[in-house]
């Protein structure tokens, strides 16, 4: 299974445009392949652009998403908001690493009842289990920035290997004259290999889709 963010965007920007009066549509999907075109000119294999060194993650601009089933009926999407850490970029992608906490507490679903379940006994432990860890045992990514992040994920003090799919998503200058990398990565896990056992086998699924979105700072 993998994520599909964007492919969603341009579902909803197709929707959208397909809601304009006919004389609109034109001029709006004239615009969309136009931004497309640009984005694609424009764009350069993140590979070429990374400048090696260390890095801290921008929580501002950083999130963990996860996607699990519900009832079987729905693909629920919840965040975590705070994700602190570091990565290094090295001269050759083996020689890169990632290192990276995130606080339990900062679980967002929209709905207060939820997170504080998911804080709770049933799912991540939290008072038990403040934080959740991933420090990475490999990584490597091609000519166009695709690879794979393998490392340990622990979740409720249980720890497991894991692959994320690796896609390094930019490189360049921030406002402020720093420079930064972006990466994504995504996996799945099964929520029962660390305990959470809470509603199986239908109330909740087993499978957690997760995705990284992460910006880095170089210091």
């Amino acid at each position: 299974m993998r994520i599909a963010l964007r492919p969603l965007l341009l579902a909803l920007a197709l929707g959208a445009t397909l809601a304009l009066p006919a004389h609109a549509q034109q001029s709006a999907s004239g615009a969309v392949a136009t931004k497309t075109v640009a984005r694609t000119v424009a764009a350069k294999p993140a590979a070429d652009e990374l400048a090696p060194g260390d890095y801290v993650i921008d929580v501002a601009h950083s999130h963990v998403y996860f996607f699990i089933s519900h009832l079987g009926v729905s693909r629920f999407m919840g965040r975590f908001d705070d994700i602190k850490g570091t990565f290094v970029v090295g001269q050759k992608p083996t020689e890169s690493a990632v290192s990276a906490t995130v606080p339990i507490s900062s679980v967002n679903t929209k709905h207060q009842k939820l997170e504080d379940h998911l804080k709770s006994a049933d799912f991540f432990d939290a008072a038990q289990f403040p934080n959740m860890t991933f420090e990475s045992t490999r990584v490597r990514w091609n000519a166009k920035g695709e690879g794979v992040l393998s490392g340990n994920l622990t979740i409720r003090g249980v720890t497991k290997a894991v692959d994320f799919d690796l896609k390094l998503t930019g490189a360049g200058k921030g406002p402020r004259g720093d420079t930064r990398a972006g990466f994504e990565g995504v996996t799945t896990i099964k929520r029962s290999d660390f305990g959470m056992n809470y509603g199986l086998p239908r109330v909740v699924g087993d499978s957690v889709e997760i995705a990284l979105s992460v910006e880095g700072i170089r210091q």
